[in-house]
């Protein structure tokens, strides 16, 4: 071995545990913990506050069309919080919405309350998706739409994005 090999051999040697420089993780933060589990939980559970509000959608309008009540037939089997719960289930759940909707002034504010922060924007998407499904999106759909763009705090980009999508996915 010649010196100079030596030498390159000397330099990767003290290479090997040479200082890199990492992304500092943040540090655990209990204001982050309260953000994702507010102290305003509700008496609501995911499913209720969930179902409540995609028929909600459906129903923004004052009526459900044959389009929308496929969706929302879809979705309950398609849904991980819905697709387990059999017919007597769903139709228990079903009343226990429709009556919270009746005898609360804020049941929009629970039931938004209730989801965690992951959900919000996917359960807007899945509204959204159902206000459109008829082919028209009326006054009334878009003021429940942008109530709950408010219940969720759903940044204004956010829901830009995830309109333009569904609409594309709509018009054809």
């Amino acid at each position: 071995m010649t010196g100079t090999e030596m030498d390159e051999n000397v330099e990767m040697a003290g290479a090997l545990f040479a200082p890199i420089t990492v992304e500092k993780k943040p540090a655990f933060s209990l204001k982050d913990l309260i953000a994702e589990f507010p102290a305003g939980q509700t008496d609501w559970s995911i499913p209720e506050a969930y179902l409540c509000l995609v028929l909600s959608a459906a129903l923004a309008d004052g009526r459900v069309v044959e389009q929308e009540a496929e969706e929302l037939k879809s979705l309950s089997h398609r849904s991980r919080i819905l697709k387990n719960m059999d017919a007597n289930e769903l139709a228990a759940l079903n009343q226990l919405v429709v009556k919270r909707r009746n005898d609360r002034p804020d049941w929009l504010g629970e039931a938004c309350r209730t989801l965690p922060k992951d959900m919000h924007l996917p359960v807007f998407a899945h509204c959204l998706d159902l206000c459109l499904s008829d082919g028209a999106l009326v006054q009334a759909e878009a003021d429940f739409l942008e109530s709950l763009i408010d219940g969720f705090s759903i940044s204004a980009e956010d829901a830009r994005q995830v309109t333009s999508i569904l609409s594309m996915k709509n018009r054809y």
